[in-house]
């Protein structure tokens, strides 16, 4: 009887469109502050095929900063090796969209990413270009877009990882995925686990001789 006056879990009624087209907007700047801190390694090509379902993709794009002008030597050695990812992300279909990053006395910073993301998911929200935004980041400084394009009549998904998720965000947004529950099909570790050291053989014996009789020696 009692059961009858539990509060109800509230359902959210998806709703989508026939012959959806989706396009995908992944904030590097966010993901990446989201799984070094996870340690971990992301197959984007592999991400964008989760979240796309079976729709028809538009394009994904990828939005980072990268360093610019006279750098130092270690900086110049951290560019290669992005300039080497961001290579395997266009050869992977996804089109990387860069901004100088801006130099302090306290290091590089990213600033500009999020205008870039919003102008590109508005202007394409205008022009038809999709039906459904899927935007990869955790940052609430995109409440306001997500609201503009879903004025122009368009869908907006919300995908990011706890760390770095911003609960106003996925609120507004018409659906969320916690890339938590299913990182194990798109990300690897990256640090490998420990393989487990070889065994002497007379360890092994004692092993063996205490799980069969018992004996210990």
């Amino acid at each position: 009887m009692i059961g009858i006056f539990r509060k109800r879990k509230e359902v959210k009624i998806i709703h989508r469109y026939i012959n959806e087209r989706v396009a995908v907007f992944i904030d590097g700047g966010n993901m990446f502050h989201a799984t070094n801190a996870l340690k971990l390694k992301i197959n984007y090509r592999r991400l964008v095929e989760i979240l796309r379902k079976d729709r028809w993709l538009l394009r994904a794009y990828f939005y980072t900063g990268i360093p610019s002008g006279d750098l130092p030597k270690e900086v110049r050695e951290q560019l290669r090796r992005q300039q080497g990812f961001l290579n395997e992300l266009q050869n992977a279909g996804i089109k990387v969209k860069t901004i100088p990053l801006k130099k302090t006395p306290e290091g590089y910073i990213e600033k500009g990413i999020d205008i870039l993301i919003a102008t590109d998911m508005i202007s394409l929200a205008y022009k038809d270009a999709y039906d459904t935004a899927i935007l990869v980041s955790g940052d609430s400084d995109f409440i306001p877009v997500v609201e503009k394009v879903q004025e122009i009549g368009k869908r907006v998904e919300n995908a990011s990882f706890k760390k770095t998720s911003s609960y106003e965000l996925r609120k507004v947004c018409d659906e969320f995925v916690l890339l938590d529950n299913i990182k194990h099909r798109f990300t690897t570790p990256l640090i490998p686990p420990k393989k487990e050291e070889e065994k002497s053989f007379v360890q092994k014996m004692k092993e063996f001789l205490k799980n069969i009789f018992g004996v210990k020696r």
